[in-house]
């Protein structure tokens, strides 16, 4: 006879490892429980990132700061499919795709209506946002493979019709800013971009962060791990799904009005279907678990085309091919590499300690 799964085939143990924070170790401690070393890091690591885009601004030319820009937009749209793909257990192949709705939206907005370029990015977030809603709805029912079809299909009507039509890019070239102003900053200048740019990289990676050790984080790596144990939980399966849904269309949208800003107009090239293949390249190369890993693959693969231009062309190429390197040697991606050389590390230090004397050898018999 064949059993079928209930929430009561969850052990507590394995629904607390499920609700554990992603990086966080399993087994006694509460879920969400932090130590103050932790808490430290947390907030140093804030710090260091404001100080970042400033520093950045300073010590690197304009191709430097070309590339750190171009970097921290893979890593806006990487931090988003990161939380749908590995912590929902949905998938996309339409993040390229709702990157250019997000161009689109803020370039016409600006150029054609006379829109102040920060109202043009929120409504090119939102913009993204609604399309992601053609993603989401049919995910409420399906998954896998066919959801899979579902979004190629939608970043290939999207590049191949919709970036395609002249009610949409009027011009051959693409859509231009009319404004070149962000927040004071001149955005034709990448060392001043990178200063807006990179507070709003760091606000996205916080906010996905603290989504994580939150109690919507929790849940939502519940639905991934089981979806009917979740929803004998008392968790709403759908509303987290489609919750998934549009945060990643959120980002993706910032993430393709920060390609407008870079590049100073919008065409229909930016958004193929290879770029989607490329961020899900970045999020399954980083692994499940915390964001580090993903961000680590999302700037690496950003930087790789404009700093090895000779042989950047072939960067869809080697993104497949460093995913069956890492897989092979640690199948959790950049992470579990980590996390193994960290025990690595630590154990040969454990191992090499003496021993504690015996009690009873302290201080005679």
């Amino acid at each position: 006879m064949t059993s079928v799964p209930v929430a009561t085939a969850a052990s507590p143990g394995a629904i607390a490892d499920v609700l554990a924070p992603p990086g966080a170790p399993t087994g006694r401690k509460a879920p969400g429980s932090t130590s103050p070393g932790r808490r430290l890091f947390v907030r140093a690591s804030v710090v260091v990132g404001l100080v970042v885009p400033l520093v950045c601004a300073r010590a690197f030319g304009e191709y430097g700061n070309t590339v750190i820009v171009q970097a921290m937009i893979f890593m806006v749209a990487v931090a988003g499919l990161h939380v749908l793909v590995q912590w929902t257990g949905q998938i996309s192949l339409a993040q390229a795709a709702l990157m250019g709705v997000g161009a689109f939206v803020t370039a016409q907005a600006n150029a054609n209506f006379s829109v102040p370029l920060p109202l043009a990015v929120l409504l090119g977030v939102l913009g993204a946002v609604v399309a992601s809603l053609a993603i989401g709805l049919p995910a409420l029912r399906i998954r896998g493979l066919s959801l899979a079809i579902i979004t190629l299909a939608f970043s290939f009507a999207a590049s191949r019709w919709l970036f395609l039509q002249t009610w949409l890019v009027p011009q051959a070239s693409g859509i231009p800013l009319s404004d070149h102003t962000l927040f004071g900053f001149d955005i034709a200048q990448s060392k001043q971009l990178v200063i807006p740019v990179g507070f709003m990289t760091l606000a996205v990676i916080a906010l996905s962060a603290r989504l994580g050790t939150s109690a919507t984080g929790r849940a939502l790596r519940m639905v991934a791990h089981d979806e009917q144990v979740a929803a004998a939980s008392g968790i709403s399966v759908p509303s987290h799904k489609l919750f998934a849904f549009l945060f990643s269309g959120a980002c993706a949208g910032l993430a393709g009005a920060f390609t407008v800003m870079s590049i100073g107009r919008v065409g229909a090239g930016s958004f193929d279907v290879s770029k989607s293949l490329l961020l899900l390249s970045a999020v399954l190369l980083g692994g499940p678990g915390p964001l580090l890993g993903p961000l680590q693959a999302a700037a690496t693969f950003a930087a790789f085309p404009i700093v090895l231009r000779s042989i950047g062309r072939y960067i869809g190429l080697i993104g497949p091919l460093s995913i069956l390197l890492v897989v092979v040697v640690s199948p959790a991606g950049l992470n579990g590499l980590a996390h193994h050389l960290e025990s690595a590390v630590f154990g040969l230090g454990h191992k090499r300690r003496p021993p504690a004397e015996p009690l009873s050898a302290q201080g005679g018999s």
